[in-house]
């Protein structure tokens, strides 16, 4: 069961992060398997639809969990970036979105950080929170 709480800053009711998180392989590890779906990326040349997309939730939601940590402008401002680059791929390719509310969804007019979270949880729940979605290093020829 999914839990939602109100934030002012966010301007809907959005996904609480302790929900849409509880899966998520820690900070170090995640951000391993951020820096490997970016190598990947870069190896591969023409970057594969679904990895990119990986590469982009996965991002945007160590972002998101930094900025809730830290509270640090910065910070916040990177989890909103991050959140709308994510937001931005989806409504330009429309095939990866997993939650029930899609990209174009007004819920999203005052901040893509719950976007994130959603779809980060219906992902999550999807490859055991990363666990079944791990990115092999790129084999040289």
């Amino acid at each position: 069961m999914t839990g939602h709480h109100h934030r002012a800053d966010e301007g809907c009711d959005a996904l609480a992060p302790e929900s849409a998180y509880a899966a998520a392989l820690g900070p170090v590890a995640e951000t391993t398997a951020v820096t490997r779906l970016q190598s990947a990326l870069r190896h591969d040349g023409v970057p594969r639809a679904s990895l990119e997309r990986e590469y982009r939730l996965r991002r945007a939601a160590l972002a998101d969990r930094q900025a809730l940590h830290s509270r640090d402008e910065h910070d916040i401002a990177e989890a909103a970036r991050t959140a709308y680059e994510l937001l931005a791929f989806d409504l330009a390719d429309g095939r990866f979105a997993l939650g029930p509310a899609g990209p174009g969804s007004p819920a999203w007019q005052a901040s893509a950080r719950p976007y994130v979270r959603q779809e980060y949880e219906r992902w999550a729940q999807l490859t055991d929170g990363g666990r079944d979605a791990m990115v092999k290093e790129p084999r040289g020829n």
